[in-house]
């Protein structure tokens, strides 16, 4: 059996996220939450050796892992990384990108249209933003146990991580309303299904399932439950009958 939906593998994720940004050579480019750096790499093909990226993020482990990947171009200035607390003014001039990168950071900050306000402020006008963001709460996940499944599935999209100010399980489906109201010009949104048939390093369900079985006591659910709950995906897995879905919504907008 196989999905006519894509499954979701990290490195063909991060080139979709960087190809929608519609980053061209030479353009000054900036990832807001760059994390590790994954869509960086591909974000700096596109702009070549006369473009920028800068990558902002609030980590200062994820930043010195990206400069110690990137030598050469932190040192001849293709790869700006900047530490900053994004619930803030970003620290940048107005109308000093060409192209914006956001994935899955809008639900971390309390004010999400400050947040919005400073992308649109930031971005010269016609250029181009892609702000993009997984639908947690929205995962889809066939189970024998529905009612654990659910509370698994909504207690860790609600749950805030220690990186995060704020945590909105549903942000995928909230984002194209929050960019509709906000000073960027809306272009184009869609949500995209990835879904995974067995569970596999390759894809993202593994992660995500052992994420919240790591997590479950802190939404109300003992470790031995939580593991017996992975346990039975597991053998769902090894007979043909696992199914496992992640929404992604992303909305491309233009500076104003």
């Amino acid at each position: 059996m196989r999905s006519l939906n894509s499954t979701w593998r990290q490195e063909e994720f991060h080139a979709r996220v960087a190809a929608l940004s519609a980053a061209q050579p030479g353009g000054r480019v900036l990832d807001i939450g760059c994390g590790r750096g994954l869509t960086v790499s591909h974000l700096m093909a596109q702009v070549g050796e006369l473009g920028q990226v800068v990558a902002a993020d609030r980590s200062t482990h994820s930043l010195q892992a990206l400069r110690q990947a990137h030598p050469d171009a932190s040192v001849d200035g293709r790869l700006t990384l900047v530490e900053l607390d994004i619930a803030g003014p970003l620290p940048f001039e107005s109308a000093s990108f060409d192209n914006i990168v956001c994935q899955n950071v809008i639900e971390c900050v309390a004010d999400r249209d400050g947040l919005l306000a400073e992308i649109a402020r930031v971005l010269r006008p016609g250029g181009t933003a892609v702000i993009g963001h997984y639908d947690f709460d929205g995962i889809m996940l066939a189970s024998d146990d529905t009612v654990l499944t659910r509370c698994m599935v909504h207690g860790y999209a609600d749950h805030i991580q220690a990186w995060q100010d704020a945590s909105e399980g549903q942000m995928g489906r909230l984002l194209p309303g929050l960019v509709a109201r906000s000073a960027l010009n809306h272009v184009v949104t869609e949500t995209v299904l990835f879904v995974e048939l067995r569970l596999s390093m390759e894809g993202y369900a593994q992660g995500h399932l052992d994420g919240m079985v790591a997590l479950s006591d802190t939404f109300g659910i003992s470790r031995d439950r939580a593991v017996a709950w992975m346990n039975a995906l597991q053998v769902r897995s090894d007979a043909g009958g696992f199914y496992y879905a992640l929404p992604w919504t992303y909305v491309v907008a233009r500076g104003a």
